[in-house]
């Protein structure tokens, strides 16, 4: 019966072993990633729009909408764009005036550091500065 009991116990830790016995439950929940654009080489009174494969962030003038897609843009500040869990690698990024004339618009990568947290986090992406 020790025999048997000490078998047992030597499958399981082996099982465990290789398996991992000790899971994660990770609870329902979600995050936003964020962009932080600086714009300050064109000014105090200008507005930043920023695009993505899921569409773009409201333009000058618009009023922000909520989108089905978690992924398209949604300005939350001064130059700070949540893209809920998304972490896109490109971006288009305009710059109006404040009369809404176009003064910039250009592609840029974006490069993220990624959460190491088992049930994952937000990722933090490097400031994307803009210049003329």
């Amino acid at each position: 019966m020790r025999r048997m009991l000490a078998v047992g116990m030597l499958v399981v830790a082996l099982l465990c072993s290789t398996t991992g016995c000790a899971q994660t439950v990770c609870p329902a929940i979600g995050w936003n990633n964020t962009v932080q654009v600086d714009a300050s080489a064109f000014g105090p009174d200008v507005f930043v729009q920023i695009c993505m494969d899921a569409g773009c962030s409201a333009g000058p003038g618009e009023v922000p909408t909520a989108s089905s897609d978690m992924g398209v843009p949604i300005q939350d500040g001064d130059g700070a764009f949540s893209l809920s869990m998304t972490a896109p690698e490109e971006a288009t990024i305009r710059v109006y005036d404040a009369a809404g004339v176009l003064l910039y618009e250009s592609d840029h990568d974006i490069t993220w550091t990624h959460s190491t947290e088992p049930c994952g986090g937000p990722s933090i992406s490097d400031e994307v500065v803009l210049s003329p």
